[in-house]
Order: structure tokens, then C-alpha cells, then sequence
């Protein structure tokens, strides 16, 4: 009964999931007789991707300036506590999320977080030993540029609104390689008129040149080098269909049975100091060990993400004796 019920729901997610992608992407696309069942299995693939891609993020990590020192993740992640205050504070996103609520209604709050992470190269100390070495070459490892995406009142809310996110980036690419397509027929449409009036144009001058001087040799060459021109334009043409419901729906079709084309994660493993430089596993001072997820969508920069749980109250507090002490 529980299995028939999920079989339920799951295909009551599709079909509602192929509206939005309709409404994402081309309304015409409803013209055409059983659209939904020729989009159906494409948005289940994509419904089971998403599923997964969530389900390889980790357990949120609490973020409070409490753990600063004492939690790996925030230690890593944060320059320091007002480089953690100031990203929850900043956040449109959260503070649009927070406005919807009553204030003390939400004692908790979950979101996704994502960073980019830098590498570079520097000199430090080491301890080798009982001897502190000097100048020793090291890598240094920060997270930057921190954005807040999906906040929610629960792990499980904020799981199933990345579910969305990473959806709504699918529907994203569909529709940029729709109108792409829509612009280069056009413009190809447009080449291929000029170039068959060109050639018009010079079969017109090659007919007065024959009857009056006999066949032109250049004449023919630009003629010869114009349907060259006409033949390579139709060629192409034939990966630029004119923009037709039934061609958006191949789109559509094509992405979203190949997700992972557009979006693919990674996870790995960093061992860092408290001071975020990299260790190498064989050497034996005090360090942190973290998982880390990566996402990369398109053609975007890799994004290290985590699901990030936090005290609404303590940035809501920090917010408002920000706004006092500035009052004052």
C-alpha cells in the first residue's frame, strides 16, 4: 500500500514537474498532441538526478560564532566570527526568508551555502620534530565569495529546495539553448537569403557578360564560391531547426536525459591547520580533516556547498544592535 502510494506521488511530481518545465521553457510546446507523455520519462530522469545529487550532500554543519573555533567546518570555512556574522547578515535571500516569519515563530533555519575555494602557494613555519623550520613552501586554502541559497525552517526543507534550485538550473539551460538555436536559424535563415540574391545577382551579370563578351572565368569563380557559401549554410542549418514546438521539445527531451552533462558533483577530502594551510597526510601536527562537495554547473566555476544549520536568533540579534549602535 506505502510502495502503490509513493508510485503515486512520485508520478503526481512528474506530471506537475512537466508543467513547470513547459512554463520554464516554451508554452507552445502544449500544442502538441500528448506532450506530456513525451516529456514524462525525460522529467523523471531529471526528478531521480536531483533526488541523488541532494542526497550526496552531507548532514548539515552548524554555523554559530560559538564554533568558530571548536567546529572544523566553520573553522575552515570563515576567516573569523565577524567574517561569519557578516555572510548571514548580508544575505538578502535569508533576510527576505526571515521577513516572512514572525520574529522569535523560527528558532532554527537551514540553507545552502556555497564558497568558492582558493589555493595558492605560500612560505611558513613547520614543526619538524623538535626543530620549527622556517621559509617552508606551503598551500594555503580559503573560502570566498559565500552565497546563501534555499533557506528553510528544516534540513529536510532546504534539501527539497535545492531539489528545485538544481531543477530550475535544467529548465535554466533548456531555454538559453532554445533561444540560442532560435537566433543562430534566424541569422542563418538571413545568410542564406542574402547569398541566393547575391547569386542572382551575378547569374544576371554572367548572362549580359556571355551575350556581349563570351563566359566570364571570374564571374564563374564568385558564382562557383557563392553556392560553396549557400551549400555550407544549409548544412548547417539541418543542427539549427526553425524554432518549432516540436524542436523545443526535443530540446528539452535531450537535457534533461543527460543531466549530468550540465551539473556534476564531486566530493573529496581536505586535511587542514587552524590556520587553513593544507597537511599532508604523513605529517603529524594537529590538523582538522573535512569532507568537501563541489558543484559545477555549465560552465560556471566550481562551487563548494554544504547544507548550513544556525540559530536565527543570533544573526537576528547581531542585526539589530548593528542597526542601534548605527542609530546611535
Amino acid at each position: 500500500m506505502a510502495e502503490r502510494v509513493s508510485r503515486q506521488h512520485q508520478h503526481s511530481e512528474a506530471l506537475n514537474t512537466v508543467e513547470i518545465v513547459i512554463d520554464g521553457t516554451d508554452n507552445r510546446i502544449r500544442l502538441i498532441s500528448g506532450y506530456r507523455k513525451k516529456l514524462l520519462d525525460s522529467v523523471k530522469n531529471a526528478l531521480d538526478f536531483t533526488d541523488e545529487m541532494v542526497a550526496r550532500i552531507p548532514a548539515a554543519i552548524e554555523v554559530r560564532s560559538q564554533r568558530f573555533v571548536s567546529d572544523p567546518y566553520v573553522n575552515a570555512f570563515f576567516t573569523n566570527v565577524d567574517d561569519l556574522q557578516t555572510v548571514f547578515n548580508t544575505s538578502s535571500e535569508l533576510r527576505d526568508f526571515l521577513g516572512d516569519h514572525e520574529q522569535g515563530k523560527l528558532p532554527r533555519c537551514c540553507c545552502l551555502l556555497c564558497m568558492k575555494k582558493t589555493e595558492k602557494s605560500v612560505f611558513g613555519m613547520e614543526l619538524s620534530g623538535d626543530i620549527l623550520k622556517k621559509d617552508v613552501q606551503q598551500t594555503a586554502v580559503s573560502f570566498s565569495d559565500h552565497r546563501i541559497y534555499s533557506p528553510a525552517p528544516s534540513e529536510t526543507a532546504a534539501r527539497k529546495g535545492l531539489k528545485e534550485c538544481l531543477l530550475g538550473g535544467l529548465i535554466t539551460h533548456a531555454l538559453e539553448n532554445i533561444m540560442l538555436d532560435k537566433v543562430t536559424n534566424y541569422q542563418l535563415q538571413s545568410d542564406r537569403q542574402m547569398l541566393h540574391a547575391r547569386l542572382r545577382h551575378l547569374q544576371y551579370k554572367a548572362r549580359n557578360a556571355r551575350e556581349a563578351f563570351g563566359p566570364s572565368t571570374d564571374l564563374a569563380s564568385e558564382i562557383e564560391a557563392t553556392r560553396v557559401e549557400i551549400s555550407a549554410i544549409e548544412d548547417r542549418l539541418i543542427g539549427f531547426p526553425p524554432p518549432t514546438p516540436q524542436a523545443s521539445l526535443a530540446h528539452i527531451n535531450k537535457l534533461l536525459q543527460q543531466p549530468e552533462r550540465y551539473i556534476q558533483f564531486s566530493n573529496s577530502t581536505l586535511t587542514l591547520d587552524k590556520m587553513g594551510v593544507r597537511i599532508d597526510d604523513h605529517r603529524s601536527q594537529p590538523s582538522n580533516r573535512i569532507g568537501l562537495t563541489e558543484v559545477v554547473i555549465g560552465e560556471e566555476q566550481p562551487r563548494v556547498v554544504t547544507l548550513a544549520e544556525f540559530p536565527v536568533q543570533e544573526f537576528t540579534s547581531q542585526k539589530e544592535n548593528q542597526a542601534h549602535i548605527n542609530f546611535s
